[in-house]
């Protein structure tokens, strides 16, 4: 009867390593899945017009290849945006909650301004009041940690920013 027990015990120990392997290598994936997901975002908030549209809104285009770039990574994860933030959910349309990701314009203040065109007269770049507004744009995404048999446990935030964009 000695034995038995220490087996069972035995056999308990390696169940609960076998789960948090499990849980250290699903939440290494969804980390990376999101840190990739989040640079491509941020690729395309810096590739297309960003900074022209009113109010710093994106516009349905931008949004269509933000949401191609979700589905083409396998993002699926989903949680709240803060308050300043406005968040999206996989098809593209503004939510409050349940967002698969979330963005903030920034517009850039005018003391920046006024020293990037300070530093710009030595140089040979021209700063005009046409070049402005500047903007730039953080970006939210989520990863969680997921054990396979108990399901979702935490969530866990990614955060990006885009360069400063010109109008």
């Amino acid at each position: 009867m000695k034995e038995a027990i220490g087996g069972i015990s035995i056999f308990q120990i390696v169940i609960v390593f076998i789960l948090l392997f499990t849980a250290i290598m699903a939440l290494t994936i969804n980390h990376s899945k999101a840190f990739a997901v989040k640079d491509e975002v941020i690729n395309i908030l810096e590739n297309t017009n960003a900074t022209s549209v009113k109010n710093h809104k994106l516009d349905s285009k931008t949004i269509s290849k933000i949401v191609e770039a979700l589905e083409n990574g396998g993002y699926r994860t989903i949680g709240s945006c803060p308050d300043d933030y406005v968040g999206y959910n996989r098809k593209g349309d503004e939510v409050s909650s349940n967002a698969s990701f979330c963005i903030k314009a920034n517009l850039v203040s005018e003391t920046y301004k006024n020293d990037l065109k300070n530093k710009c007269k030595n140089n040979k770049c021209v700063i005009t009041d046409d070049n402005l507004p500047m903007v730039y744009y953080d970006v939210r995404l989520f990863y969680q940690l997921d054990i396979p048999i108990i399901r979702n446990i935490f969530n866990f935030t990614v955060n990006g920013s885009t360069k400063v964009l010109f109008g």
